[in-house]
């Protein structure tokens, strides 16, 4: 399924034509905390509205980056789990998995790492935004729970099989196709999810930039007639239950809406990274 920002930007507009209803504006935080507005106050994300145009492009720039990195990875990690489930070896497996997550070139880091320096050699950017971006690299290619390797086992959570993943990734290799196929789309699916989600918090910026009003949530979470991001996980995932192929650890959608909580939450915790305050004029 190919995932777009599917709603009318227009239609999440409010319009702000009573008394002092505003936005943050370039500069402000998004959550309203300064001051810098009074409504669209993005409650859960953290840091600022971008102060001028060059920052504006970096943000929008890093913010995508990230956000495919992510997908790209689990990506690599469905392979893996895939491989295993063929029968490759740990050290098989986990070796090509390795080398699709962050050997040089074409990988999920390699290709984050050429779209940051990109970006940087444009001139745009602020240091706190490359540091920022520096330091989300840290977290998602790391080792910690919230790095890509520590929510594998999210994922691929049934243990029927008695086999770990391994490597360093935690997990339990798939004991029949039909696991794989249930674990394999909540892993995709939550992908997509942080690639769109990642575009309201984008939207958002580039919205009260221009001191403009703009339903962040309604786009990330639910909305009956936006179809925010979350709706779209929530279609998958009720496709799949009805299927009757997901392992007990995910056959209950609550399951599936503890996984998509983390991401969302994960990535509104982030914000500040990609979207700072006190950037130089």
């Amino acid at each position: 399924m190919k995932w777009t920002l599917g709603f009318a930007i227009g239609s999440i507009l409010f319009t702000a034509g009573v008394g002092r209803a505003v936005p943050p504006g370039p500069g402000q935080r998004f959550d309203c905390s300064d001051l810098g507005g009074d409504t669209s106050c993005a409650a859960d994300d953290p840091g600022c509205v971008s102060n001028q145009k060059a920052h504006l492009a970096c943000s929008s720039k890093l913010n995508s980056a990230l956000a495919k990195s992510v997908f790209a990875n689990i990506i690599c990690h469905i392979d893996q789990a895939e491989k295993r489930l063929k029968g490759a070896s740990e050290q098989g497996a986990g070796q090509s998995e390795e080398n699709c997550e962050n050997n040089p070139g074409k990988s999920a880091q390699g290709t984050l790492d050429k779209r940051i320096a990109a970006v940087t050699d444009q001139g745009i950017c602020d240091p706190l935004q490359l540091a920022g971006a520096a330091a989300r690299e840290g977290v998602l290619f790391g080792s910690g729970p919230d790095s890509n390797d520590g929510q594998n086992g999210l994922f691929f959570c049934d243990s029927a099989s008695g086999a770990l993943i391994g490597d360093d990734d935690p997990g339990f290799v798939p004991a029949t196709d039909d696991v794989f196929k249930c674990e394999a789309t909540l892993a995709k699916t939550v992908g997509k999810l942080v690639v769109v989600a990642a575009k309201c918090h984008d939207a958002m910026n580039k919205f009260f930039f221009r001191m403009r009003d703009f339903d962040e949530e309604a786009c990330e979470e639910t909305s009956p007639t936006l179809h925010g991001a979350l709706d779209k996980f929530n279609k998958v995932r009720d496709q799949t239950l009805a299927k009757g192929i997901c392992p007990p650890c995910l056959d209950e959608a609550a399951e599936w809406d503890a996984v998509a909580a983390t991401a969302i939450s994960q990535l509104d915790a982030a914000n500040d990274d990609v979207y700072p305050c006190g950037l130089a004029p």
